[in-house]
């Protein structure tokens, strides 16, 4: 049985009525000091925290070692700070150093260190060239003192490069599903459990989620065995392998995150297809309905891409096969027709030029476009656009352009013509 312990926003979200903190939420650190390892979770961006920014975060520290009142108050006093530095560190050298003390203060005891990061990648791509010598020292101190030789190591991230006009490529469309997960395993572990190495390398061309890294996780505590992973279960260990047959409703993957769909450019004129772009302008607008009076109504100013996924005519007409799998005798006499298609359209709106890419579900029978904020990304840069609402509800930030922005830029162009 699935339990998704996020279905419910209202449990976790600050803006909804009755919204809790995480404490009693099931983390797989929990699982981890039961299992006798020290546990850390450091954040070096208390303000947009993954568990701080929309959400309630902790009352009592979920983890052995929490950095979250250190970074607060480190910030906090460091407001002129020079860039990216803490005094005489860089950001990174004082993130990873903290990681690196548990190793001196700790060596023998199991540990699970979760560490984040976010200030060198997530407006800028190169800026991350500044820690490489901060990870190059801490991959170096962790090897010459022999932890890895019982340590597994991560590095990973939470989604690849997609930030500003990057993401308007198809490159940048891919990263922001791709994220980036590298494993170093101890030279032992491969000759101990071969056939697990061997899964996890198949797995590199398998469709994987996060939530098979929840999965191989717990096979440290309780490993039964390798072999091949059930696609009826959310999440898989890497340790099995993966069926190639997996697709993204296998995994619940939604089908405006899904990597693997083979979507078809669509003309501009097509009916449907303007029907699911009023219906997306329409469901943005609607999340700045109650805010009006701040938010300005949006219309599309161009469309720069739309595409259209449906169920291919051969797999509409497929009945059954033969009792040999199909070898001799394929049954294509089924009459079945598409009863929902799927539009992803990237447009740029105004005013603000905001830039969005968006899924929308066409239900042919009932003829209703719908979507979700969970089908909607904002694919660029609206830094103070939204400074208006931002107390007033952050959710919506992506959506809102003020009036008052309106208003500065008549007063700069009359002030500009009046020279």
């Amino acid at each position: 049985m699935r339990v998704n312990y996020l279905a419910n926003r209202k449990v976790r979200w600050k803006k909804h009525k009755g919204a809790t903190t995480l404490d009693k939420f099931p983390f797989f650190w929990h699982d981890a000091r039961k299992n006798g390892y020290l546990t850390s979770w450091c954040n070096a961006a208390p303000h947009s925290a993954p568990f701080n920014w929309r959400m309630l975060g902790f009352n009592e520290a979920p983890t052995d070692f929490y950095t979250r009142p250190y970074y607060m108050a480190v910030k906090k006093d460091l407001k002129s700070k020079v860039a990216h530095c803490i005094r005489s560190r860089t950001e990174s050298r004082v993130w990873l150093d903290y990681f690196k003390d548990i190793f001196l203060m700790y060596p023998k005891q199991r540990k699970f260190l979760y560490q984040f990061i976010t200030d060198l990648s997530h407006d800028d791509n190169n800026l991350m060239t500044m820690m490489d010598t901060d990870i190059k020292n801490l991959v170096q101190f962790l090897h010459e003192g022999n932890y890895l030789n019982n340590t597994l190591l991560i590095l990973m991230g939470d989604h690849g490069a997609r930030y500003a006009n990057f993401r308007s490529t198809y490159s940048g469309k891919m990263e922001e599903r791709l994220p980036y997960f590298g494993f170093l395993f101890p030279p032992w572990f491969e000759k101990k459990y071969p056939q697990a190495i061997k899964n996890l390398r198949t797995n590199t061309q398998r469709l994987t989620t996060p939530f098979d890294l929840y999965e191989t996780f717990k096979d440290f505590f309780h490993f039964d065995g390798a072999g091949i992973g059930d696609i009826s279960r959310r999440g898989i260990s890497l340790f099995k392998e993966i069926p190639l047959s997996r697709s993204c409703k296998d995994a619940d993957i939604a089908p405006h995150w899904c990597a693997c769909l083979d979507w078809k450019d669509v003309s501009p004129s097509d009916p449907e297809a303007k029907r699911a772009l009023q219906a997306a302008l329409d469901t943005i607008n609607g999340y700045t309905a109650p805010y009006r009076d701040d938010c300005a109504l949006l219309s599309i100013a161009n469309v720069t891409m739309m595409s259209r996924l449906e169920a291919k005519t051969d797999f509409l007409k497929f009945k059954a096969t033969d009792d040999q799998g199909g070898i001799y005798k394929i049954d294509m006499s089924q009459n079945n027709k598409n009863e929902v298609i799927l539009y992803q359209l990237t447009f740029h709106t105004s005013p603000g030029g905001g830039n969005f890419e968006v899924t929308v579900t066409y239900r042919v029978p009932t003829k209703k476009f719908e979507l979700s904020e969970k089908e909607i990304s904002r694919i660029n840069k609206y830094g103070n656009d939204p400074a208006c609402i931002f107390e007033k509800n952050k959710q919506i930030r992506a959506y809102c352009y003020c009036k008052s922005n309106l208003i500065n830029t008549h007063k700069i162009a009359v002030n500009g013509t009046s020279r």
